[in-house]
């Protein structure tokens, strides 16, 4: 492996000949992340690259690697509305690479820093959502291990999605293991006690942190605060949090309860798992009900008080109708592509465009995807020769229909002026 030539990827690059990485967004200690076009498709998408260093021992490198494919492996069988989705994994260089949906919006640790305390209903609903994405997980045998405001993004429209499995543990014998069992993984200020105790963890491990960032969501701050990962260690373990009702007078009893018995110290103590946790949640944002009547000293009785109205509630993604399937049947396209089948391919593009086109949507930018794909199908029959002149008038097309600034119209115009013969 060089990783030497792993140090060189970064913006500009194109890795796998498919994913242009466009603007780096940011990164940790397992990966660099960038905003990247999916050329083959058109679409902007996420990639997260492996960070490789020269300084790393063998061991160390493989160990980052190993935890890093585990991730892609493990996230790409996840597939829910509150999870992130990963579309593809590859290797650049050496480097190994995840290729995930694209989160336009902020993390929960950014929410806070801006807004401080966050109102109870929004919490209870992020706090429900949080529940469904880990529930999904759980039950698919994955313990996310590092649930915190910086990998909770919340999307507009208010759905929040679990990121970053990079510290996901199996359970599962026949897994093979990249950390040893004792070690300490997880994030001092979320992690449970049994990972400050480096001990096995289960899904209740994951809800003791969702209790953490519930707590730092409702009070502005998480249970605990130290100045090292020692300190919190020893409190995770040994000491009792504040309770909210002294940090955050107003929060429902029911839901101050449901905070602390997440926080409990013995696995056993907590909800049993986040379908229990998602339940007592909007049992605790449902109103109390209204105290009856004192009987009138008139004869007529008093007229019985309005109902409290609903907790308001975020809209999320269970809200909103089926998806359009049309990027799936790209996907299955790109597959058939990419393995050289080209009768199959272009008879899928070819059908996806009449559908498209008799319902109206020709200038949707899934047609144009369609015509690209075709495009690219001719030049795999014939040669790039005989598609210079399709691809020109494609991208003349596309740019006009979506904006000469859409990542399909820029992913076309690039494809097309590399095919070009200079002087044309």
């Amino acid at each position: 492996m060089s990783f030497e030539l792993a140090g060189e990827i970064g913006v500009g690059t194109v890795l796998s000949g498919r994913y242009r990485l466009e603007v780096a967004l940011g990164g940790g200690g397992f990966g660099q992340v960038y905003s990247a076009c999916d050329q083959a498709l058109g679409r902007q998408v996420a990639v997260k690259v492996l960070t490789l260093r020269p300084e790393w021992a063998d061991g160390e490198r493989s160990a980052r690697q190993g935890r890093f494919r585990r991730e892609a492996t493990a996230a790409a069988r996840l597939s829910h509305p509150n999870v992130a989705a990963v579309h593809d994994a590859g290797e650049h260089s050496g480097a190994p690479y995840i290729v995930m949906e694209l989160l336009r919006g902020k993390n929960l640790r950014q929410v806070l820093l801006e807004q401080g305390a966050l109102p109870v209903a929004d919490v209870v609903e992020y706090g429900i959502q949080i529940c469904a994405g880990l529930e999904h997980a759980h039950g698919q045998g994955l313990v996310h291990r590092d649930i915190k405001p910086e990998n909770l993004m919340l999307l507009p429209r208010g759905i929040v999605k679990i990121c970053d499995f990079g510290l996901v543990a199996e359970r599962d014998a026949n897994v093979t293991r990249y950390t040893e069992p004792m070690s300490i993984l997880g994030s001092p200020q979320y992690f449970s006690p049994e990972q400050a105790l480096g001990h096995e963890v289960t899904g209740r491990s994951d809800l003791y942190s969702l209790g953490c960032v519930l707590y730092a969501l409702l009070a502005a701050s998480p249970p605990f605060e130290a100045g090292n990962t020692v300190g919190y260690a020893y409190q995770h373990v040994h000491e009792v949090p504040e309770q909210l009702a002294a940090r955050r007078p107003g929060v429902p009893a029911a839901l101050a309860e449901l905070v602390h018995a997440l926080l409990a110290k013995n696995p056993a103590d907590r909800p049993a798992g986040a379908a229990e946790a998602a339940e007592r949640l909007r049992a605790a944002g449902r109103p109390a009900p209204a105290p009856e009547p004192k009987p009138a000293p008139e004869p007529k009785p008093a007229p019985k008080p309005a109902p409290k109205p609903e907790m308001p509630r975020t809209p999320t993604v269970l809200d909103r109708g089926p998806q359009d399937t049309a990027w799936s049947r790209l996907e299955e396209a790109e597959r058939l592509l990419a393995a050289g089948r080209f009768g199959d391919a272009d008879r899928c593009y070819w059908n996806l465009y009449q559908q498209l086109s008799r319902s109206g949507g020709e200038g949707e930018p899934a047609a144009f995807a369609a015509l690209f794909g075709r495009a690219r199908v001719l030049e795999g029959l014939n040669g790039a020769a005989t598609v210079v002149r399709r691809l020109t008038d494609l991208s003349a097309r596309t740019a006009a229909a979506l904006g000469p600034d859409h990542a399909l119209a820029r992913c076309v115009t690039s494809y097309a002026a590399v095919r070009t013969p200079r002087g044309r």
